[in-house]
């Protein structure tokens, strides 16, 4: 091969190897973070890192969270070329529960990711549980005894004061084995009922109060039916 076909080529694989690189370009190793498993109400903070790989100044801007439980904050609004950005992001897990994704959107002058979204993910465990969380007898005949235990447990720091409970049907019954659910600790709720010939069928709520301003009430559905 002759040395002007090498020097061609060398200019070839150089004039891509500067097109890769030429203008800004947005490069981060991390776009997703899993937070695990947390007690409702705890606060998730990360800071999501990133440079400007190219040669020209990364304009970033527009930064938008999927909602207003995810605050984000972002370092600066250019970065020269090798300069390093930051976005904090904060996840407020008050009123949340169950698997939980929140993103937060940054536009860019970057060609090849005009916009970037950076992911939060994981459980949001109630601070206060109950299992099971609904009571169904089905189908029963007039008269049956019924009952079921419902197990409250308090996965919190503190205290939590119950009211006694109630139940919107006169024909359920319900009780606490306690009126303080402690920390890490849990209380029974026994609920009894006696379906009344003259009713088909049962339905309602037990409910529960607390002095808990996160968690002010408890609802448990009940419901039974006549057989016919």
């Amino acid at each position: 091969m002759s040395v002007r076909v090498l020097l061609l080529l060398f200019l070839i694989v150089i004039g891509f190897a500067v097109e890769s690189i030429a203008g800004p370009k947005f490069s981060a190793d991390q776009l997703n973070y899993g937070f695990g498993e947390i007690i409702q109400g705890k606060r998730v903070d990360y800071v999501f890192r990133f440079r400007n790989a190219g040669d020209q100044i990364l304009q970033l801007g527009n930064l938008r969270s999927s909602c207003g439980c995810t605050v984000a904050l972002l370092s600066a609004t250019r970065l020269a070329p090798g300069d390093l950005g930051e976005v904090r992001v904060t996840f407020d897990s008050t009123r949340f529960k169950g698997a939980i994704s929140k993103a937060v959107s940054l536009d860019s002058n970057d060609p090849n990711f005009p916009q970037v979204s950076f992911s939060m993910f994981g459980t949001v465990k109630p601070e206060i549980s109950y299992a099971p969380d609904r009571i169904n007898w089905g189908k029963v005949k007039a008269g049956t005894a019924l009952r079921a235990v419902v197990k409250i447990v308090n996965q919190g720091t503190h205290s939590v004061k119950l009211v006694p409970a109630h139940a919107t049907d006169p024909a359920v019954r319900a009780t606490l084995s306690s009126l303080l659910l402690r920390p890490k600790g849990q209380v029974e709720l026994t609920i009894e009922a006696e379906f009344p010939e003259q009713k088909k069928r049962l339905g309602g709520y037990v409910i529960i109060g607390t002095d808990y301003q996160k968690v002010p009430q408890l609802r448990v559905p009940v419901s039974a039916r006549l057989l016919p």
